[in-house]
C-alpha cells in the first residue's frame, strides 16, 4: 500500500453525542450507520493506531458469506441460515460502499477452497460441511487432489469443498477506503490510544494522552482489546495469529502454478491448518499459528519461529517454485468465544460493545457495527436476532483455570490435527 496521511490525534476537550473506540470494520460500520440514522448527531471515531495497521488491515483478506458449521442438527441448520442472512446483509453493504466510493481494494468474488490435507479430516470435517451446505441449499463443488492441483498448483491437499460466494480482497485497502470516505458528520482521530475511560457518572468520557472526549453514548469496537476496558473479560479468548506474504512470483514461477489467477484456501482444521492465498498481485500469503494470548503480548523468539514455519510450509506446498522470499511478516489478535457466539450488547447505561468475530471479522464485524447502532438506538431489527441466533458468548472460568483449560484444548487440537499443517 502507498503511504497515507493519518487524521489528526485527539487533542483538548471535546463533547460528542457518540464516541466509537476502534476504527476497524465494526467501528467504521457503526459510525456510518449512526450518521445515516441521526444526521444531526456529532460522532467521533477514536483509533489507537493508524487505520489499516491493525487486525482489520492485516488479516487474510476473506469476506466469507457462509458460516463454519460443525454439526448437522435442526438447530445448527437454522443457526447457519441466520448467519447467512447476516453475512449477506454485510456483503451487500460492502459491495455498495466499494462501488459508491470507488474503493480500489482488489475486491473479487473468487469463492473459497475449504481444504483438508488428510483423509481423516476430509471425512470428519468436509463431509459434515457438505451436509450443511446441502441443508442450506447452497451450491458447492467437491474437488479431489488432482483437480486442486490443476486449479491451485499444489498437490498438497487431498480434498476440498469450493463455495462460490466468498470475496477476496486487500483488507488494508478496504478499511482505509471505508475510513477515508466517512460522512462529514463523523470525525476520525488516529494515533490516539485510550488510556482512561469512565463509563458512569454525570459526564462519562474516554481520555487519550493529549485529549478527552465526553460522550452521550459509547460504542466499544476493539475486539480482543475490549478486555483492557474491563469489558467481556470473562467471555472471550484472545488468540494470536501469524501471517507472511512473499514477494511477487516471477513469470517462470507463475507458469508452474494452476489455472486460477488468484484464489483463497481456508483450512478444514481451523486450529492446526493453514490459511493460504494467491493474491491478485501474484504473492503467496500464509496464515499459520494459533495460540492463546491472555496478555495480548508476544516476543521476538516466537515471531521468528512462526516466520520460519511459514517458510517451510509454503515450500512444502509449492516445491516446484524453489526458495520463496518472504517480504512481509506480521501478527494480530482476534477474539473467539467458547460457544462460537458473539460478545455483543449493552455493557453499561450508555455503553455498548461488540467483540468475538470468531474468525470471520470482515463480514461479521461489519454486520455487528451496523446492528449495534440499532440496539443502542432502541430500533427493532430482525437481523439482531439472526446475529444472536447462537446466543451471546458464554462465561469462562476465571484465570488461571481458564489458562490451563484453553491451553490444553488448543494443544490437544493442534496435536490431533498435526497432519494438516
Amino acid at each position: 500500500m502507498p503511504a497515507r496521511k493519518p487524521q489528526p490525534s485527539l487533542e483538548g476537550e471535546h463533547v460528542f453525542d457518540w464516541v466509537i473506540v476502534g476504527a476497524g470494520y465494526a467501528g467504521l460500520a457503526a459510525a456510518r450507520a449512526l450518521a445515516a440514522k441521526q444526521s444531526s448527531a456529532s460522532i467521533a471515531v477514536i483509533e489507537a493506531g493508524e487505520v489499516g495497521e491493525n487486525a482489520s488491515g492485516r488479516n487474510s483478506g476473506f469476506a466469507i458469506d457462509l458460516p463454519h458449521a460443525s454439526a448437522v442438527t435442526a438447530k445448527s441448520v437454522e443457526e447457519g441460515r441466520a448467519a447467512i442472512r447476516v453475512g449477506r446483509y454485510a456483503l451487500d453493504e460492502l459491495n455498495r460502499l466499494i462501488d459508491e466510493h470507488d474503493i480500489d481494494c482488489d475486491w473479487e468474488r473468487r469463492g473459497r477452497f475449504h481444504a483438508a490435507v488428510t483423509p481423516e479430516v476430509a471425512e470428519s470435517a468436509l463431509k459434515t460441511y457438505a451436509s450443511n451446505l446441502e441443508a442450506w441449499k447452497e451450491p458447492y463443488e467437491w474437488l479431489t487432489r488432482a483437480e486442486l492441483e490443476a486449479r491451485l498448483g499444489t498437490s498438497y491437499y487431498g480434498d476440498a469443498i469450493f463455495t462460490p460466494g466468498t470475496y477476496l480482497l486487500n483488507p488494508a485497502a478496504l478499511v482505509r477506503g471505508l475510513a477515508d470516505s466517512l460522512p462529514s458528520s463523523v470525525r476520525l482521530f488516529e494515533r490516539s490510544p485510550v488510556i482512561e475511560a469512565e463509563f458512569s457518572g454525570p459526564s462519562p468520557y474516554v481520555k487519550t494522552a493529549s485529549g478527552r472526549a465526553r460522550f452521550g453514548k459509547l460504542i466499544l469496537a476493539v475486539n480482543a482489546f475490549s478486555q483492557s476496558f474491563g469489558v467481556y473479560k470473562e467471555r472471550q479468548i484472545p488468540v494470536l495469529l501469524f501471517a507472511s506474504l512473499t514477494r511477487p512470483l516471477s513469470d517462470e514461477q507463475m507458469a508452474k502454478m494452476g489455472c486460477e489467477s488468484s484464489w483463497g484456501v481456508t483450512p478444514a482444521h481451523g486450529v492446526a491448518g493453514s490459511t493460504l492465498r494467491l493474491t491478485r498481485d501474484r504473492r503467496l500469503m500464509i496464515r499459520q499459528g494459533f495460540e492463546y494470548s491472555p496478555t495480548l503480548r508476544t516476543n521476538d523468539a516466537r515471531r521468528e519461529a512462526a516466520r520460519d514455519m511459514h517458510q517451510r510450509l509454503l515450500e512444502r506446498r509449492f516445491p516446484q517454485l524453489g526458495a520463496l522470499d518472504l517480504e512481509h511478516f506480521w501478527m494480530g489478535w482476534l477474539a473467539v468465544s467458547q460457544n462460537h457466539a458473539p460478545a455483543f450488547g449493552q455493557v453499561n447505561e450508555n455503553v455498548y460493545a461488540t467483540s468475538c468475530c470468531n474468525g470471520s471479522g470482515i463480514v461479521r464485524h461489519t454486520a455487528s457495527g451496523m446492528l449495534i447502532t440499532d440496539l443502542a438506538l432502541g430500533r427493532e431489527n430482525p437481523l439482531i436476532d439472526d446475529f444472536l441466533a447462537q446466543g451471546t458468548a458464554n462465561y469462562l472460568p476465571p484465570r488461571p483455570l481458564r489458562d490451563i483449560g484453553v491451553r490444553l484444548t488448543i494443544s490437544w487440537d493442534t496435536w490431533r490435527g498435526r497432519g494438516e499443517q
